[in-house]
């Protein structure tokens, strides 16, 4: 085996490996239904592909409904929270800054889950560049609003 061929064998499984890392992101209910329960519900959900720009995200909510999707975000951008969007509609009542970056170094993205009994989640997030690290806001279709932190 060549050295060339060697190091593209050894790269094709370190990406296989790493494509399968996770992390555990939290939701906070901050607004609706699930807010006003107590104690206020933590709903932790697995997010998978952390070392890549895409994945899949799964959680069950504290009614047992279980709910699937994806995430993507893009790598290395420089972040600009609009007035249409999930963080920029709510970010700054719930802690997160609404601001303008000119730089790189941080990866904003977006997830979307179907669940079981029709809830359906919309996930807005910012990570660290070359990190699992970051924070974001969810809505779903039954009016609660979420903090995320992961």
């Amino acid at each position: 085996m060549t050295l060339r061929n060697y190091c593209m064998s050894y790269f094709f499984i370190a990406s296989i490996l790493l494509s399968g890392c996770s992390t555990t992101a939290s939701l906070f209910p901050v607004e609706g239904p699930l807010s006003k329960q107590i104690p206020v519900p933590t709903i932790k959900a697995t997010v998978n592909g952390i070392m890549g720009n895409t994945g899949d995200i799964s959680l069950t909510m504290p009614d047992g409904e279980n709910c699937i999707g994806k995430w993507s975000s893009a790598a290395g951008a420089g972040v600009s929270v609009g007035t249409g969007n999930l963080i920029g509609t709510y970010g700054s009542a719930y802690g997160i800054g609404t601001s303008v970056s000119t730089g790189t170094g941080q990866n904003p993205g977006q997830a979307f889950l179907t669940c079981s009994e029709g809830r359906t989640i919309q996930i807005e997030f910012i990570t660290g560049a070359g990190t699992a690290n970051g924070f974001g806001i969810a809505k779903d279709n039954k009016v609660n609003i979420y903090l995320i932190l992961f």
